[in-house]
């Protein structure tokens, strides 16, 4: 078998074109494709040059049938391109305006071209084709899923937020890479403020709170547990054209960053990062989180307070950490205060004052 550009010659079964899932090929240009022989397929697989722009695999005549795909691809992009210089002599109504950009994704989606650049990193995100592959890429391979599972399986949800359904790709980096939601991260690493890499899939401008929350602080009056507020950035603005890390420090924080110090004796800690779209993407007058509202913070209230809907979008990522000796470190050079310990508490015996008592008067 022999794959070229876009097409798989197989030397028993003929030729195979795959295309993506989602396409917006015409019922003609369908018919076409299966009358040659071609199919669709799941992926897409691209064999190009290694220069700065893709190029055909092969020159004009020496695969028919190749020919005849570009060619056929192209007159459908064009068609597409077509209906759409249509729509824009008519009143731009909000349902057009939509109409149009999906139109814009579908007149790109199958180019050659558009999906070698954006396998390469090369797509502009302000073009709706490449937040629209971007999307479906964060969506249909895995990564959401496996998010997910993860903030089910360790109680993120319920435990912190009631519902979550993230419309953004939110990263945690931790040293030299983004880490997988979940994982174990040793409390030195996070001594300074881990990078937050976003993706969002909106050419404008929105604003964002940024939240770091332990929900896994010992409350010992009440033998349970309370939160703990480790960050609060408020009004971060993010487009899909932002850099893909944050650059945090171009914001007001109203809480700044102190670093994950599980205590020692206690089980491990769901350090959980959340990216809360403001309501109506508005400025929020945050005021700065004195010491002891850290403490008392309650992300289900903060929540309700400012009117945010993480069911209906935002972004999510945690780790955990458990105690390590670096942690006494944290308490005296940054906390500056006595290092809490923690064990279970004495067994109590039912039967103690029974066996205090004399048995025979």
């Amino acid at each position: 078998m022999y794959t070229f550009g876009i097409i798989t010659v197989n030397e028993q079964r003929g030729v195979d074109f795959l295309v993506p899932t989602m396409t917006s090929l015409s019922a003609r240009t369908t018919h076409i494709l299966q009358t040659i022989g071609l199919r669709r397929g799941s992926r897409l697989f691209l064999r190009h040059s290694s220069g700065a722009a893709w190029t055909p695999a092969h020159k004009p005549g020496e695969f028919p049938l190749y020919d005849l795909a570009l060619r056929v691809i192209e007159e459908d992009s064009e068609r597409i391109r077509g209906r759409l210089k249509e729509i824009k002599k008519t009143s731009l109504t909000a349902q057009t305006l939509a109409r149009m950009q999906e139109l814009e994704v579908f007149s790109e989606l199958n180019r050659p071209e558009t999906l070698w650049a954006f396998e390469q990193g090369k797509g502009d995100m302000s073009k709706p084709v490449f937040r629209h592959l971007a999307e479906r890429r964060w969506r249909d391979e895995g990564k959401l899923d496996h998010l997910m599972q993860r903030i089910h399986t360790m109680n993120i949800v319920p435990d912190l937020v009631g519902d979550i359904h993230p419309s953004v790709d939110l990263d945690v980096v931790v040293g030299d890479g983004s880490i997988e939601a979940g994982v174990f991260v040793d409390p030195q690493a996070t001594v300074q403020a881990p990078g937050i890499g976003v993706k969002v899939f909106h050419r404008e401008e929105r604003s964002y709170t940024l939240v770091m929350v332990d929900p896994d602080v010992p409350d010992v009056p009440n033998r349970s547990y309370r939160q703990y507020l480790h960050w609060l950035i408020p009004n971060v603005v993010i487009s899909s054209t932002s850099p893909p890390l944050l650059q945090l420090e171009n914001f007001q924080p109203a809480c700044t960053y102190l670093p994950p110090h599980p205590q020692n004796g206690t089980p491990y800690h769901r350090y959980t990062v959340l990216l809360l779209e403001n309501p109506e993407s508005r400025e929020l007058p945050i005021t700065p989180v004195s010491e002891s509202e850290r403490a008392t913070f309650c992300l289900r209230d903060f929540i309700k307070q400012w009117d945010f809907k993480p069911s209906l979008g935002g972004g999510i990522h945690f780790w955990r950490s458990t105690w390590t000796p670096s942690v006494s470190d944290i308490y005296s050079t940054i906390l500056h205060k006595p290092e809490p310990r923690y064990g279970r508490p004495p067994k109590i015996d039912r039967y103690e004052e029974v066996k205090r008592t004399r048995r025979y008067i």
